[in-house]
């Protein structure tokens, strides 16, 4: 029988912290339990709704294991203390604009109605969401979960949620029935057995064995190979010093920028200078993002930058800290589908990750999520708004 995320995650809030959120909430407490359960399972149907698609489970994933700093035995205290209350509200924001995308509010005034409270929903929201990730984070830890496990994990909590989501709220996620919701985790195999998955590690295992042994002196041999064809362009220069031999792939001569250089007056920090100013710095804002400068081909993620400079800093300062750990978050405007602008904004927040990873950075180091138009810089009732919105930026998850 699967996990029941619903009655975990109140077990490790305890009675001491749902009494502690419903007095935080004004929430009478007698209401206090069910309307935590009703905050909780609301937050799963979201998880359930985002994980239908295998962009949508690769964000969701992303965001589960960027929570892992969330201490469940504290609960207690982090909501009886404002500051930490409102910081965990603020995380929670971002979350649920993971989840719901454009319509958070719509789901926030659904939650007030089903308490009864008007205003109080989207704050009950703000903290069983970051409450229900670190809880999955911890499961994520424990059991070794990858995206598949998780997906099982979550196709089985729709029997636990049943019957205790707020009214409206399957239409709200454009469901026509309760059986649609997460429906996609089972059909589309997301949902593999972990023994299968083992058996098909253990076969991958073997045959990255197997093909060990030929790798090797075949990418040697293609080393050599270069080298000799390079050594060749290089002769035919210099008997023409005329002309310009262009390499199949660029090579790129990485500098160090010096973190104390100041910009003239008036002039904003670039990426390497502001990034590297704010690892130095003692009150990081954890939420701080950095934008990169990338540019893509409209509606696709297909990147057409000749020169990526950021991206090059980026990797300098990785290899400079070796406990640094990044999320790269794709967003876009507010135009068009917010389902297809989530899909588009993770598949560039992935191709910025490999490329990356490309360049020897550890896979572990990098989380890719796409935030489609959830997080706007700026109005969209100018096109130069809606520019600034269409952005790859970078945000620090750990750093030792």
């Amino acid at each position: 029988m699967a996990d029941n995320l619903l009655k975990m995650a109140l077990d490790h809030m305890g009675g001491d912290g749902v009494g502690a959120l419903s007095n935080a909430l004004g929430i009478p407490e007698e209401k206090g339990e069910p309307a935590v359960e009703t905050g909780l399972a609301t937050v799963i149907a979201g998880m359930l709704n985002k994980g239908s698609n295998k962009t949508g489970m690769a964000g969701l994933f992303n965001m589960v294991t960027d929570s892992a700093g969330l201490d469940l035995s504290s609960i207690t205290r982090v909501i009886s203390d404002p500051e930490q209350m409102e910081s965990l509200q603020k995380r929670g924001g971002n979350m649920l604009a993971g989840l719901f995308g454009g319509k958070v509010d719509e789901v926030s005034d659904l939650m007030s109605s089903a308490l009864g409270a008007s205003g109080k929903g989207g704050s009950l929201l703000k903290i069983a969401a970051p409450v229900m990730m670190a809880l999955l984070a911890r499961l994520e830890k424990s059991k070794g979960l990858d995206i598949s496990g998780m997906a099982a994990l979550l196709a089985g909590q729709r029997q636990f949620i049943k019957g205790k989501l707020p009214s409206g709220l399957l239409q709200a996620l454009n469901l026509g029935s309760f059986d649609e919701l997460g429906e996609a985790l089972e059909t589309r195999g997301h949902a593999q057995p972990q023994e299968a998955r083992a058996q098909a590690v253990h076969s991958a295992g073997k045959k990255r064995a197997g093909m060990a042994k030929w790798f090797w002196p075949l990418l040697i041999a293609l080393a050599a190979l270069y080298a000799l064809n390079m050594c060749a362009k290089r002769e035919k220069m210099d008997d023409q010093p005329g002309e310009v031999i262009l390499d199949e792939e660029s090579v790129l001569i990485e500098e160090t920028p010096d973190a104390t250089a100041v910009p003239p007056s008036g002039q904003p920090m670039d990426f390497a200078a502001s990034f590297r100013a704010y690892l130095a710095s003692t009150g990081r804002d954890p939420n701080r993002e950095f934008p990169l400068d990338i540019q893509f081909a409209k509606g696709s993620a297909q990147v057409t930058s000749r020169a990526l400079p950021d991206l090059e800093a980026l990797v300098s300062i990785m290899r400079e800290n070796p406990g640094l750990t990044i999320a790269i978050e794709g967003h876009t405007s507010g135009e068009g589908d917010e389902a297809t602008n989530q899909q588009l904004s993770q598949e560039r927040a992935d191709v910025v990750t490999q490329m990356l990873v490309a360049r020897g950075i550890d896979a572990n180091r990098v989380t890719a999520t796409g935030m489609g138009s959830a997080k706007p810089l700026a109005g969209e009732d100018t096109e130069k708004g809606k520019q600034q919105n269409r952005r790859i930026s970078v945000r620090v998850v750990t750093f030792e």
